[in-house]
């Protein structure tokens, strides 16, 4: 808003209706491998995070962790659990991502004018560190996994569990829904205008497409190891873009600069993922002692 980039107020606007009709072919397709590569990307940085942060806690109570593709093993028998070290243990993760959620939608909301797709880099990371805190309590409360076992501890009764797992749904939905303008203002990466001609296509290739394939991969990638927790709480961001969706039906357009758009594919982020992904399963194959 600054730089007056973000809106364009002109008496004689350009036809932008014209620049529409000149969308090449495979521009939806192009943002969809872009915006998976990046949510991808993105993830894996936040999973290795939560779960250094999660055994860097473990090892305050001298308990002997190794971090592997699909999660933490923790070198503890389960008589041997305490409550303080389960509170710690399995609520630093969580915290740590909310903590830096806050962060990232500061930095965001800061450079939410900018094109570059550095952006939308961020935005994958607020959206998955959102999820692994409201998403972690949601799922945990209802299989007693990851933070549930916090609330185990806690001796929650069910009717306390069910309370929490409709704040944290509600939660997720309402971050959504009122973020929903922020997540079309990334429209600018790759058109001047988001109108009822694009608006739509865009969100579902910038978001929902890149969701499903990339949650996909993840299983993927995890296999033959990966856990019902993991599967939920991974899905749980459908329930932070479903909103997005939904309220960008109707929204107002948006008009950006007048600035051309190169549609491409970010060769470099789509490299540096591919990479991330083999570090990612061959590294951490024989796990990383903490």
């Amino acid at each position: 808003m600054k730089r007056r980039t973000l809106f364009i107020i002109s008496k004689q606007p350009f036809n932008r209706s014209e620049k529409l009709d000149k969308i090449p072919k495979f521009t939806y397709s192009i943002i969809t491998v872009n915006s998976t590569s990046v949510f991808l990307l993105s993830y894996l940085l936040v999973f290795f995070l939560t779960q250094l942060v999660t055994a860097i806690s473990a090892s305050v109570f001298n308990i002997k962790t190794i971090i592997v593709y699909y999660g933490v093993d923790y070198l503890i028998r389960s008589d041997d659990w305490t409550s303080d070290a389960v509170s710690a243990v399995f609520s630093s993760g969580p915290l740590t991502s909310i903590f830096f959620a806050v962060l990232l939608f500061i930095l965001y909301y800061k450079v939410v004018s900018e094109t570059g797709l550095l952006r939308l880099f961020i935005l994958w990371c607020f959206c998955h560190l959102v999820i692994n805190f409201f998403g972690n309590i949601l799922v945990g409360s209802m299989l007693n996994e990851g933070f549930g076992y916090v609330i185990m501890y806690q001796f929650v009764m069910d009717t306390g569990k069910m309370i929490i797992t409709l704040f944290t749904f509600l939660c997720i939905f309402l971050i959504g829904l009122f973020m929903t303008r922020l997540f079309l203002y990334s429209g600018n990466i790759y058109f001047n205008v988001l109108n009822g001609q694009n608006r739509l296509k865009f969100v579902l290739s910038q978001f929902l497409l890149p969701i499903i394939i990339g949650n996909s991969i993840i299983i993927l990638l995890k296999l033959p190891e990966i856990k019902l927790f993991d599967v939920l709480l991974n899905g749980c961001i459908l329930l932070l873009i479903l909103p997005v969706i939904f309220r960008s039906v109707n929204i107002q357009d948006l008009f950006f600069d007048e600035e051309p758009r190169k549609i491409k594919l970010a060769s470099y982020y789509i490299l540096v993922t591919l990479l991330m992904m083999i570090a990612f399963r061959i590294g951490l194959a024989s796990g990383i002692r903490i």
